[in-house]
């Protein structure tokens, strides 16, 4: 079974297919931009995890602080539509991480469950194996990232 995690393109698809949606049925653009950013601008968090486990020298933690369910319910309390936006993008981006075949433990994506096995990367939050597989990118300069 390959290791398959869901790519950067497939995120900004989905979160420009939602930001759409949003603008044809309030009729304004800027209703988009909060989708588009959550959607997809999320994954900048991997850079903690990134400056964590390098420092390690192993893929040892999984902390993915903007990756959390929790979020979303936070932003839709006392909702505008910029938080309704961000939460409708993250929520979508979330969605699709969840499929994910890395991830074993279906409530992975609230940070309280990763906290409550001390944002370790190991069983029964992911597939250890797998894991290191897909996450070569975590070895390899910022420069062959592109």
């Amino acid at each position: 079974m390959g290791v398959e995690m869901p790519r950067p393109r497939y995120h900004a698809l989905l979160s420009l297919g939602l930001a759409l949606l949003v603008v044809r049925r309030s009729r304004r653009w800027q209703d988009a931009l909060p989708v588009l950013v959550a959607g997809v601008l999320v994954d900048l968090d991997h850079l903690v995890d990134l400056a964590v486990n390098r420092r390690a020298g192993d893929v040892r933690y999984l902390i993915l602080p903007l990756h959390a369910w929790e979020w979303v319910l936070g932003l839709l309390v006392r909702a505008s539509r910029l938080r309704r936006g961000l939460a409708g993008g993250l929520a979508v981006h979330l969605a699709l991480d969840q499929l994910n075949s890395v991830i074993r433990h279906p409530l992975f994506y609230w940070i309280t469950v990763r906290a409550a096995y001390r944002f370790r990367a190991e069983t029964p939050l992911v597939f250890p194996d797998r894991l290191r597989a897909g996450a070569r990118w975590m070895q390899q300069s910022p420069l062959d990232w592109f």
